[in-house]
């Protein structure tokens, strides 16, 4: 069978293109193709199609091979062989072609290497095709790995064999107070701190190629690194490990830290308020507290008092009557702390907005354990509590900030990295079709390719959803329809926001529907066929109603639900709430849910799956 081949022939003799022609068709090649002998004429025909290759006469009236050479390499065909056949052309003008790219030359009265040619070029095209898909599927994992190292929460340094550093990620220079270019001169293996903390022999495992758990040390950054300066101790943990090539030589050495400063500080506060509880009890800077299981305090420390307020603990005793009602802004947290605390015996970090005697207000953080009798039953709580009403603040800005990083993430990964990936794929595809079918290879390539696009599509899909936490839900499903619309631009999307229904719903009961509503969607957009679906909100009553209807395949009677319907039925489980889903083979679905409005103006609260 002869083998399609698609040729740009640069000849200004028509007669010398036959007889090229003919010679392919000798070789087994059933050639499509097109002669011009201009420059304006080859690039019109570059921007037609694709080419597998370019057979090109040295010297025409108006155009010569170099310059068809140049314009090829322009237009970004980097890849396509470029063969000269010329009637007259001396060998240092042939030498210097080649050296400009062309792949090889051929006198027309002589073209038995031809066919051969072009069978050694396109192999050698495709070869080169192959190395620079590879080579940017590399950048894409170099890029991929970037990001992981350097958004990670961990400090990591990396170590050359040698001991040098080569790279530290944003944490790492947070926790040190350094960057890169301010320790040039530091080497791990040189350190005498660790030395003197028994730890280089932690350090010394990893630069053998083995690993390591370096247990708790305290570490003072300015005695060795230098560049530090002015940075204080900190309290860490650490793992090192190294990296290994094929032949298992080490390549690089890698150091991760976990930064228990604040963990270590607070079992030392543990161990001096054992020595020395009254002297902490009445100077500590938090504050101390032990009240009845009514809600009154029964003891409290000046630091607790301030905190309120008062002017010392007796005042604060004095003027709080029931904890519940004088102080929690919002009484349910009060019923929520006692619930958590009778059923697990203490709570830690349990936060809660309070009135102060001035009339504002604070966040507090509270840890406190259950006091109980000789019977077990239970008599009063005991614990500590924490002002943290600037790092809440701090939050909230914080929020922001890793949104828009979410955003700018979600719109990379979906207009460079899904963009390049789904080229590739459809690049594939072409030259499957073009070639008549794939080998069992490409094919599984292809199959690959896809699954990522699809794979990518849904991690930025989530990326963009997490958006939904802080805003209210209306404009949260909104955002989720539009996104939809994106992803399957041919399927009709559309939100129906029935006139009553509450426009300032938000938290995380709302972001359960939203999550709902996400998943009712992807089944739609995977699995059901439909040309449309519509998103519908509505009150009715003192419930919310929320439907995501289409006009898809539908379930059958022997469906087996799969994670995502369940999935779906314990959000609505987690929210007191109801799910209904009617489908009929060929007839559309449509999922149901009903939730109480109290649940989702319920603030402060996280709703997980049973």
């Amino acid at each position: 069978m002869a083998v399609s081949l698609k040729v740009l022939l640069i000849e200004d003799s028509e007669d010398d293109a036959l007889l090229l022609l003919r010679e392919l068709r000798r070789g087994g090649y059933d050639p499509t193709y097109e002669r011009v002998d201009t420059a304006e004429a080859m690039e019109a025909m570059l921007g037609e199609r694709d080419w597998d290759i370019v057979i090109s006469d040295h010297s025409m009236p108006a155009f010569s091979s170099s310059a068809a050479l140049r314009l090829l390499r322009s237009k970004g065909f980097v890849d396509t062989p470029f063969i000269i056949v010329s009637g007259r052309i001396v060998e240092d003008v042939a030498v210097a072609a080649m050296k400009a790219g062309a792949q090889d030359y051929l006198m027309k009265d002589n073209l038995a290497r031809l066919n051969t040619a072009i069978e050694r070029e396109l192999r050698e095209a495709e070869g080169r095709r192959e190395r620079r898909r590879a080579e940017e599927e590399l950048k894409v994992s170099e890029t991929r790995f970037r990001l992981m190292i350097d958004q990670s929460p961990l400090s990591i340094q990396i170590f050359a064999p040698d001991g040098r550093t080569l790279r530290v990620n944003h944490a790492w220079e947070r926790l040190w107070g350094a960057t890169l270019d301010q320790i040039p001169d530091y080497n791990v293996l040189r350190d005498r701190q660790l030395v003197e903390k028994g730890v280089m022999s932690y350090i010394e495992r990893g630069f053998a190629g083995k690993t390591a758990a370096i247990p708790p040390v305290r570490y003072e950054p300015s005695e060795t690194i230098p560049g530090v300066s002015d940075v204080p101790g900190r309290w860490v943990r650490a793992f090192i490990y190294p990296v290994k090539d094929a032949g298992g030589a080490v390549q690089e050495i890698v150091l991760v830290h976990e930064d228990i400063t604040e963990r270590m500080e607070a079992e030392e506060k543990r161990r001096k308020a054992e020595e020395k509880y009254r002297s902490i009890f009445d100077n500590a800077v938090e504050g101390i507290f032990q009240t009845s299981v009514e809600g009154r305090f029964l003891t409290a420390n000046p630091a607790l008092a301030r905190m309120f307020g008062s002017d010392s603990p007796e005042e604060l005793l004095e003027s709080v009557s029931s904890i519940g009602d004088d102080l929690y802004v919002d009484a349910e947290r009060r019923a929520e702390f006692d619930r958590l605390i009778r059923r697990d015996g203490l709570v830690s970090g349990f936060e809660a907005q309070m009135n102060r005697s001035d009339g504002s207000t604070m966040w507090a953080s509270i840890s406190a354990s259950a006091v109980r009798d000789a019977d077990g039953a239970v008599v009063g709580f005991e614990g500590t509590m924490e002002d943290v009403t600037r790092r809440k603040q701090a939050e909230q800005a914080l929020q922001e900030i890793r949104e828009a990083e979410r955003r700018r993430i979600a719109r990379e990964l979906h207009d460079i990295v899904l963009q390049d990936l789904t080229y590739t794929l459809q690049s594939m595809q072409v030259l499957r079709r073009i070639s008549g079918g794939g080998d069992e290879e490409t094919e599984r390539w292809i199959a690959a390719l896809k699954r990522s696009v699809g794979g990518l599509r849904d991690a930025i899909y989530d990326l963009r959803l997490e958006s939904a936490r802080e805003k209210p839900l209306v404009r949260s499903l909104e955002s989720i329809v539009e996104l939809n619309r994106q992803l399957a631009p041919e399927r009709e999307y559309e939100l129906v926001v029935h006139q009553g229904f509450p426009d300032s719903l938000a938290g995380p009961a709302a972001l359960e529907v939203v999550r709902v509503v996400q998943e009712a969607l992807t089944n739609v957009r995977r699995h059901s066929g439909a040309s449309r679906a519509t998103v519908t909100l509505e009150r009715r009553g003192e419930e919310a109603l929320v439907e995501v209807e289409d006009d898809g395949r539908g379930l059958g009677a022997e469906t087996v639900p799969g994670m995502g319907l369940t999935g779906m039925r314990e959000r609505a489980l987690a929210l007191d709430g109801e799910l209904e889903v009617e489908s009929a083979e060929g007839a559309g679905t449509r999922v149901r849910l009903r939730v109480g409005l109290a649940v989702l103006m319920r603030e402060g609260t996280e709703y997980t799956r049973a």
